[in-house]
């Protein structure tokens, strides 16, 4: 079927009732409709990019990025503990600190510093 991006497609139920593949693809007795994303091609093009060995390399590095935010999240909580903004973001940066105390005492004792007892 031709589509547009941004548009919906629409598979009349005669079209679907003789796919080989429907019992794959819906079970409507209408027939199936798929949306297009306005920037479907833009979109394919990121995703064949993360398959170069540079695209790797960066996600390599957004791992890493949202495994840390993962955890102030997940310490912070879902829902905002304070009543206004700058409560809450006072709230956000305790919470990243301690997080970067957890990242700095992990880390190896090197001859060029020593972590207070």
């Amino acid at each position: 079927m031709p589509f547009e991006p941004g548009k919906t497609v629409r598979f009349p139920k005669s079209t679907c009732a003789a796919c080989p593949l429907r019992a794959r693809c819906t079970t409507s007795s209408h027939g199936r409709s798929v949306t297009i994303h306005p920037d479907e091609a833009l979109l394919a093009e990121l995703r064949e990019r993360q398959h170069t060995p540079d695209g790797r390399a960066e996600l390599r590095e957004r791992v890493a990025v949202e495994h840390a935010l993962a955890h102030v999240g997940h310490w912070q909580g879902r829902r905002a503990r304070y009543l206004g903004t700058r409560k809450n973001l006072f709230d956000l940066r305790r919470v990243a600190v301690v997080h970067n105390l957890h990242i700095i005492a992990r880390q190896a004792v090197t001859d060029s510093y020593q972590l207070a007892a």
